[in-house]
């Protein structure tokens, strides 16, 4: 009987160990702790409005070069769901920052007009989701990607020399 006491008590001492250790990799005292030789974070650690929008126009820059952007329209349209996704973050992103830039009421403009444009070929029915209208609609969202096209090409002329583009 001692004997089974004795590994009773191992198992548990282990069991104990274990369990501490395993404890001790979640304090928050052992994990946020910084080297001694770094230096303390800053306030501006965060990307500023600046460059976000130059991180935007080079995104739109490399939208541009999507196939949604120079195959042709009427051949395209049914599978752009991905570019406008794209297209509408990175304008909006540069919209939301065109008071920064010199241009920015034209930037605004366009910008929006992109976005509404996008909007109507969502509302045409135009991408392969369920309310994708079909072939009887081409004509309508070839006119709705052209649009979108259209002010890609705009927005790139109004933002270029922008940091990023």
């Amino acid at each position: 009987m001692a004997v089974r006491l004795d590994r009773l008590w191992l198992g548990v001492a282990a069991g104990t160990w274990v369990l501490t250790m395993v404890a001790g990799c979640g304090s928050s005292a052992l994990t946020n702790t910084a080297p001694a030789n770094t230096a303390p974070p800053t306030a501006n650690a965060t990307p500023t409005a600046g460059h976000a929008v130059a991180n935007a126009v080079t995104k739109l820059n490399l939208i541009s070069q999507d196939g949604c952007q120079i195959s042709p329209p009427d051949q395209v349209y049914p599978v752009c769901d991905r570019y406008l996704a794209e297209l509408r973050s990175a304008v909006n992103t540069v919209r939301n920052g065109s008071a920064q830039l010199p241009n920015g009421p034209a930037v605004q403009t366009t910008s929006a007009g992109i976005l509404a444009a996008a909007d109507a070929f969502d509302r045409d029915g135009c991408g392969s989701g369920p309310y994708a209208s079909g072939p009887e609609n081409a004509a309508i969202c070839t006119t709705d990607l052209g649009h979108v096209r259209a002010g890609l090409s705009t927005l790139i002329e109004q933002t270029r020399g922008v940091a990023g583009s």
